[in-house]
């Protein structure tokens, strides 16, 4: 029944002037708890929500009360129907790769129907009044239960995305709606179908998917960890955008922007943390009350207020849709400022994987949630200003992003105090028993440090004791750590052009196998640390890659200073921008570092194996789509899709896009230049494929302008937008001439591509064992070039394509 305006009144009243405690402020928690209260009979009913439509042939429906005048949540048993069919090619090819067919048709007995548009009245238009069913109130709880929960460990991809800290709590999406009329309402379907018993169905105008930050409204998700065909089978922007030709990676979602944060962390000897945060942010939209944190489950909030009076907040429990939102007090002005102080502590009892600091031993630290360890507003998005102090063990060294602006002592706590001299996109630390080392490079004028720990942590101690490995302390590699930090920041200084931050930290991390960077701190892998000798040993000869994985791992954590930092990306799709340049910075390096080809032939070569070899289910990479579904390639049948397009295939771009703007007599410089000022449009902002796209053409040069009309449609429809890759056969003959010159006959084949695919295929001679770049080939479609001929100042020992891995091929 609608509630009354006294009630209402009343509700915001309360909402606006008590003291709360989580998940007190009342309008939630009327959604939280609400019940089936009517029912009716409904048949025939059709639902047409963009390009869905579900229809409840006939059974019965059940509504909670309606909130502040509006419904929002339905329960449906009987027969009904789901059919949806993608609207985009690139949808429509990976709906069928996924599911075998090219549009989705499913019929379902249970729905769970959340909504702030006007699905309620258009259903109650259309039924009648029948007596309470029990079994709705069974169904409500029972999707609830499920939609509420967190696994301890995920068992698939999926579901870690959809219970990650940033999971949905439906009724805090729900009140934010409520709490801004204006806007035009979301829907979305939880259907147990018979086929698919986590069918979800989603048409959310303001981003359909919190946890993929993109710009699309619309998608198609089978929840169910335990099945092969388990995925986001469609994410795409509204039918009305896509008609009209608005489609757009730059529409912004956010509801508030951060500008700033003062952080003060205290972490106790038994890893508890208590910590404090002051924000400033400005709001983006208008009306908006309800905000949206990045804060992992196990920190748990005590107090949010905002100029000294408290205010309500909602965090559910650590195992449950456990996200942190605040409900601001008033509705906010767009472009108006905030600020809020919100006050938090780890809980006592939580599983190490939901620690934000947990000990390895040896004086070596795990530190997670490095993008949740504080109430984080688009962390990657968002630019802001970071004040952080922090208090540990005084026997431990911690280190932070930005600037030490001071350290200090206090009882048996080391304090230090970091700035950001510059907006960064995400704030870490890393910690442990440290050994430091440090220098000022007076190429690049950037100082860096060194931090590892002596011991191992506790998984490696029995390696100690294998023949041959010798004593392990990470600290002892320090100074080689250092200077391939060094080499790397002089080589992309003069690639990229000047870093903007003045320091980089390198830290040794407990972790084996990966590596990660936040602005001015790097998280290398305790691998990173041993020497070759020791790797074998510790593999018994059989390293499985790790030594490629090694040569890279710094080279390509240093990039994303520039890669994911200096620039960051728009949204999920564009991410290649970050990873896919950083795998091309580290093929740089080996080239730039290494005294023979050998390692960066290999690099480009293992890139292209990974790219185009077939799995254990047959499938290439390119067969999940292209490279721009970015997190939405993998799959149970081609779960390393993502990392072998993203960015194997994303750094092969930028390799291909350097082979063909390769200038004879300028080199690399049309190639330098053209990134240099990519970093400079897009300084501390994020870049998107298109304004990526926007940049070469501005730096396109007559040999790469294929369609003359200076775009480079050609090369991004086909390598990022495609998923084809050509097969090359090449065959020459030589002819000496009598002045000693040699005229060259090119013959080559280009096949499995469409009729309009063109490429550069670079030409190279070998002269003694120097290689010279000929100039390049161009080919369209499945045909072949038999006319191509060039004069030689001399006989070459022999003449080829792709000597660098120039082009991706089979």
């Amino acid at each position: 029944m609608p509630i009354s305006s006294v009630f209402r009144a009343a509700l915001l009243a309360l909402a606006a002037t008590a003291a709360f405690s989580a998940n007190t402020e009342p309008v939630y928690r009327a959604l939280r708890d609400a019940s089936i209260t009517e029912t009716f009979l409904v048949e025939n009913i059709v639902l047409k929500r963009d390009n869905g439509v579900i229809t409840l042939k006939s059974g019965v429906i059940g509504f909670t009360p309606k909130t502040l005048g509006r419904d929002t949540e339905a329960v449906f048993s009987g027969e009904g129907t789901f059919f949806f069919q993608p609207l985009s090619l690139i949808e429509k090819n990976r709906l069928a790769s996924l599911t075998g067919a090219a549009a989705v048709l499913e019929t379902f007995d249970r729905a769970l129907f959340c909504f702030t548009d006007q699905t309620g009245d258009e259903i109650r238009a259309q039924t009648h009044s029948v007596p309470a069913d029990a079994k709705l109130s069974d169904d409500l709880r029972d999707f609830r239960k499920h939609l509420r929960s967190r696994p301890d460990q995920p068992h698939s991809l999926l579901q870690a995305l959809l219970t990650s800290a940033d999971i949905d709590n439906i009724e805090a999406d729900l009140l934010a709606d409520l709490y801004n009329p204006p806007q035009p309402g979301f829907f979305s379907a939880y259907l147990h179908g018979k086929h698919f018993a986590g069918l979800r169905f989603h048409v959310k105008p303001r981003g359909v998917l919190a946890v993929l930050p993109a710009p699309e409204e619309v998608a198609v998700i089978d929840y169910d960890p335990e099945a092969q065909q388990e995925g986001i089978w469609n994410i795409e922007h509204l039918k009305s955008e896509i008609d009209a030709h608005k489609v757009s990676s730059d529409e912004n979602k956010r509801v508030v922007e951060a500008q700033s944060y003062q952080i003060e962390t205290t972490i106790a000897k038994s890893e508890q943390v208590t910590a404090s945060a002051q924000l400033r942010f400005k709001a983006v939209t208008a009306g908006d009350r309800v905000i949206k944190f990045g804060l992992i489950p196990s920190l748990r909030v005590s107090r949010v207020s905002s100029a000294g009076q408290d205010i309500p907040f909602i965090q559910e429990g650590r195992r449950e849709d456990a996200s942190f939102y605040v409900v601001m007090p008033q509705p906010m002005e767009r472009g108006s400022e905030h600020e809020l102080a919100i006050e938090y502590e780890s809980e006592k009892g939580a599983l190490l994987g939901d620690r934000v600091v947990t000990n390895a031993g040896g004086g070596n630290f795990s530190v997670g949630a490095r993008e949740s360890w504080y109430p984080s507003l688009n962390s990657f998005r968002d630019h802001a200003q970071y004040d952080l102090t922090f208090k540990v063990p005084k026997q431990y060294t911690l280190v932070s992003v930005g600037k030490l602006e001071k350290s200090w002592t206090e009882k048996d706590f080391a304090c230090t105090h970091w700035i950001s001299e510059v907006p960064m996109p995400v704030a870490g630390f890393n910690y442990g028993d440290f050994k430091k080392k440090e220098i000022t490079d007076s190429v690049t004028g950037v100082h860096i440090e060194g931090y590892a720990a002596s011991e191992l942590p506790d998984y490696l101690q029995a390696a100690k004791n294998i023949d041959g490995v010798g004593t392990l302390s990470p600290s002892a590699l320090n100074d080689q750590i250092i200077a391939e930090a060094q080499n790397s920041m002089r080589l992309f200084t003069r690639m990229f052009g000047k870093s903007e931050f003045g320091r980089i930290a390198i830290t040794q991390q407990p972790a084996f196998n990966y590596g990660q960077s936040w602005p001015t701190l790097v998280y290398l892998p305790l691998s990173a640390y041993l020497d070759d000798t020791q790797r074998w040993r510790l593999f018994n000869g059989i390293q499985h890659g790790f030594t490629e994985f090694v040569d890279e791992v710094t080279p390509h954590e240093v990039s994303h200073q520039w890669w994911g930092h200096m620039v960051g990306w728009t949204t999920f799709h564009d991410q290649w921008l970050s990873e896919g340049f950083a795998f091309f910075s580290a093929g740089a390096y080996l080239q730039a570092t290494e005294k023979t080809p050998r390692k960066y032939l290999d690099y480009w070569e293992h890139a292209r194996h990974a790219i185009v070899d077939k799995n254990n289910f047959g499938r290439r990479a390119d067969d999940a789509g292209p490279l721009w579904l970015g997190l939405l390639l993998n799959s149970a049948r081609n779960a390393g899709a993502y990392n072998n397009l993203v960015y194997r295939k994303g750094g092969y771009i930028l390799h291909m896009l350097r082979s063909i703007m390769f200038d004879v007599k300028e080199g690399d410089k049309p190639f330098f230049a053209m990134m240099q000022d990519f970093v400079q449009q897009h300084l501390n902002g994020n870049a998107s494929t298109e304004s990526f796209q926007r940049i070469v053409e501005k730096h396109i040069t007559p040999g790469i302008n294929v369609t003359a009309d200076g775009k480079m449609d050609w090369f991004f429809s086909e390598w990022v937008y495609g998923t084809a890759v050509p097969r090359y056969k090449f065959d020459y003959t030589l002819e000496p001439q009598p002045d000693g010159k040699c005229l060259v006959k090119v013959t080559l084949t280009q096949s499995e591509v469409t009729d309009n695919f063109v490429m550069l295929v670079p030409l190279y001679a070998d002269f003694d064992g120097k290689i010279a770049r000929l100039g390049s080939v161009r080919i369209t479609g499945n045909k072949t070039a038999d006319n191509l001929q060039l004069m030689l100042p001399a006989k070459p020992n022999k003449v080829m394509i792709n000597a660098f891995h120039d082009v991706i091929e089979q």
